[in-house]
């Protein structure tokens, strides 16, 4: 077990202040959208419409839980919402991926006594970006009256490479990595029983994700496809509702064309600044997030024309 202090590590941050553009887009809202769903007997689905998502899986003997949420106050949250279905212990912790948010509400779960688990470069990631997810947080904290202060890191008590199957009450929980999606140790949990499938930030239905951390378009595409192909009745997103199987290849469309049209725009030697003018893509206008495009050209310019990932250096 290993637990990062955070005491003045936020403060600390300051000069990365500029790396507050890669925060996901605050929308305009009156109040908060978090419900439950109910999507098998024992499997629940947190959505949280303005912010990220969790699964719970409940069984006599325990509880397992996939993502945190955004804040130890969010944790919490889900904890208290957890206590409202189930009394068992909460014994299983998976961190999707090192966004914080997603695993930032980790620190209520650990003391709790949960034991954690993260595909291995997320773990890397995780302790390796710190400072820059608390940093990419605050608008959200100010949003939602949350202290930084009370953030710390929680490092995972279990990695794995490529697969691991968590057994729990008679069901399993099959852990899976095909490689860098949105990111590095992207993790996909099926759940044989249901019939379901947690995706990580690689897909959400109808929404144009954050493209400023993929080492490879050509492989988060490979990866869409199989996750189309595997024989599931419904997709557990980390962002946005429920989905199943036949919306993967919308977004698999989108990022090749995105792609492609930016590889074409960098080949003509147009500069990225005109670029953000004249590639609109006003096909996608209608989805969650297009006021991203921006960043999402800029961050596939540096993708390009580089071959890193900045935000990761």
């Amino acid at each position: 077990m290993i637990t990062q202090s955070r005491t003045t590590v936020w403060r600390l941050v300051a000069m990365t202040a500029a790396t507050l553009f890669l925060a996901l887009p605050v929308c305009a809202q009156t109040e908060r959208k978090v419900e439950f769903k109910q999507v098998a007997p024992d499997l629940y689905f947190l959505f949280d419409f303005n912010s990220s998502n969790a699964v719970v899986l409940v069984t006599d003997e325990g509880v397992l839980v996939i993502d945190t949420r955004q804040h130890p106050r969010d944790g919490q949250d889900l904890i208290d919402r957890i206590r409202k279905i189930s009394d068992k212990p909460i014994k299983w912790v998976i961190n999707s991926h090192f966004h914080g948010d997603h695993h930032l509400g980790d620190p209520p779960f650990k003391a709790l006594g949960a034991t954690f688990v993260a595909q291995r470069e997320t773990a890397a990631l995780m302790q390796k970006t710190w400072p820059k997810e608390i940093a990419r947080r605050q608008a959200f904290f100010k949003q939602h009256n949350f202290d930084p202060d009370e953030t710390r890191l929680v490092m995972p008590d279990v990695t794995f490479d490529s697969q691991m199957t968590i057994r729990l009450g008679g069901r399993e929980a099959v852990l899976m990595y095909f490689g860098p999606g949105q990111q590095a140790g992207d993790t996909f949990v099926l759940f044989p029983h249901a019939r379901t499938l947690f995706t990580p930030g690689a897909f959400a239905k109808h929404s144009m994700p954050n493209m400023n951390f993929t080492p490879s378009v050509e492989n988060w595409i490979a990866l869409l496809k199989k996750v189309a192909a595997m024989d599931v009745d419904r997709i557990l997103p980390a962002h946005g509702d429920v989905a199943s199987p036949a919306d993967v290849p919308e977004l698999a469309a989108m990022l090749a064309d995105q792609y492609e049209t930016v590889k074409a725009a960098v080949g003509q030697g147009i500069g990225v600044d005109e670029a953000v003018k004249t590639l609109t893509l006003d096909q996608y206008k209608d989805w969650r997030n297009y006021a991203r495009r921006e960043q999402e050209i800029r961050a596939l310019y540096e993708l390009i024309k580089t071959g890193k990932r900045s935000y990761l250096e």
